[in-house]
């Protein structure tokens, strides 16, 4: 039983402002909660022995029956303090009463919109065959066995007329009456709300439309969550765009700047303009999570923080949006580049004669015989040997066939020679690790070789 009692006749109401009424409409004892106060003093000091005006609302409080049989008010202050006595804890019992309690109330509440998702259905449909009253009483049947309103407690008659909830069918009266337009029934249901509607409010009792508001409040909040998930995928996605965009424009930047050729300025200019409108997409809707409306503060408290860090990341990489050099600028660089490039060319040239000249002239009679034993077998054979001896054979035990070198060639010539029979041989039997070796080997030899202009 949920409600108000009276503490006289134990009548049940559902207000305070109920109970109120009651007191003073039916028991004639003054007005309000001062007179039920003023009853309730009474009643405990004739409890205690006082006689009416020795503590009542007659006499002084301050009065003390001086007879033994009377009993003596004595003040707080002078009691003895009480040991306290047995603890029962009824948490156990709780938890076993609750869940049957709330499996109850929920049943109650889902059937009360299971019936006024019917009346919502009804009345669309036959707002205009059939009277209001005959299509909600086809849906609930109407109670006529109380006279009395569920909600102040007062007796109905021919002068106060009697009304019905069109939800539990209780009776009320014209006063406890509460009203609710269709289209909010509608929204209360999360239902889409059609093109065009009738003009009608549902009558229903404070209690049920508590259930309805309970419901509109949780579609709502659904509503919030799911705008607030859609916005937020959106937002993670304009991010994951805005990094791609900022590493492949500081990558054109770059190339620009450093007189490349690779991009044109024009490229730049729209990923940059791409990168910009993208940081725009990531304010707004950042912007707008922050601004749903929510009860929740766990919730608010989320919608700040994604606000926060957005901002943080805006300013954090504002530089990324640094505009390019002009075309002019970039053409010169371009230019400088070009002279560079030669003048590194020249001075890789000027470098190999040089060598050449020493190498000529540190050839005389004296280390002829040491510069013909270059062109022997057993020093060809060794070189070759030493230069692939970690790039040919593995813990496998696999090892290339060394090729026979032309006579009278060069020692890096044969080198090289051998180092291509070499690799050849590891592409064939799929040795990946001593293809990589030998050509890296490879390379360095063919540069020692146009350095020193040794082929035409």
């Amino acid at each position: 039983m949920e409600g108000f009692i009276c503490p006289e006749c134990r009548q049940i109401l559902q207000s305070p402002e109920a109970l109120e009424g009651h007191f003073s409409e039916h028991l004639n004892e003054g007005t309000g909660f001062k007179s039920m106060l003023s009853r309730a003093k009474d009643y405990t000091l004739n409890l205690m022995g006082y006689e009416e005006g020795q503590g009542g609302t007659t006499g002084s409080t301050s009065s003390v029956p001086s007879t033994s049989s009377s009993p003596v008010l004595v003040h707080w202050s002078e009691v003895e303090e009480q040991t306290l006595g047995r603890v029962y804890n009824h948490t156990k019992v709780f938890r076993a009463i609750r869940p049957k309690k709330m499996s109850h109330s929920v049943k109650e509440a889902n059937k009360l919109l299971i019936r006024l998702d019917k009346l919502i259905s009804a009345v669309i449909a036959d707002i205009g065959t059939r009277s209001i009253k005959d299509i909600e009483k086809s849906i609930v049947p109407w109670l006529n066995d109380s006279n009395e309103c569920i909600g102040c407690g007062s007796t109905l008659s021919i002068v106060s007329r009697k009304h019905h909830c069109r939800l539990c069918t209780g009776i009320l009266c014209t006063n406890c009456s509460m009203f609710v337009p269709l289209e909010e029934a509608i929204l209360a249901l999360g239902k889409p709300l059609p093109e065009s509607l009738p003009q009608h409010d549902f009558r229903f009792c404070e209690k049920c439309l508590r259930i309805v508001d309970s419901a509109k409040e949780e579609v709502r909040a659904k509503s919030v969550d799911k705008t607030m998930e859609n916005d937020y995928t959106r937002l993670a996605d304009a991010r994951a765009k805005c990094e791609k965009l900022m590493h492949d424009y500081r990558n054109v930047a770059k190339s620009l700047r450093n007189g490349e050729s690779v991009y044109t300025l024009e490229r730049g200019n729209t990923m940059r303009v791409e990168l910009i409108k993208q940081f725009r997409i990531l304010d707004k809707l950042s912007e707008r999570i922050a601004g749903i409306n929510t009860s929740s503060p766990t919730q608010l408290k989320v919608q700040t923080n994604i606000r926060q860090s957005v901002r943080g990341y805006l300013q954090d990489n504002l530089a990324a949006t640094a505009p390019l050099p002009e075309q002019a600028e970039i053409t010169a660089l371009q230019e400088k580049r070009v002279q560079e490039a030669k003048r590194a060319e020249q001075r890789q040239k000027e470098e190999a004669l040089r060598y050449q000249a020493t190498v000529k002239r540190t050839v005389t009679p004296q280390n002829v015989v040491h510069a013909d034993s270059w062109n022997t077998k057993s020093r060809k054979t060794e070189i070759a040997r030493d230069m692939a001896r970690d790039t040919t054979r593995d813990d496998s035990g696999w090892s290339g066939v060394a090729i026979k070198p032309e006579a009278n060639a060069h020692p890096l010539i044969e080198q090289r020679e051998i180092l291509r029979g070499y690799l050849r041989q590891a592409m064939r039997d799929n040795r990946t690790e001593e293809v990589d070796a030998l050509k890296q080997s490879l390379h360095h030899i063919v540069d020692e070789i146009n350095l020193l202009g040794l082929e035409s």
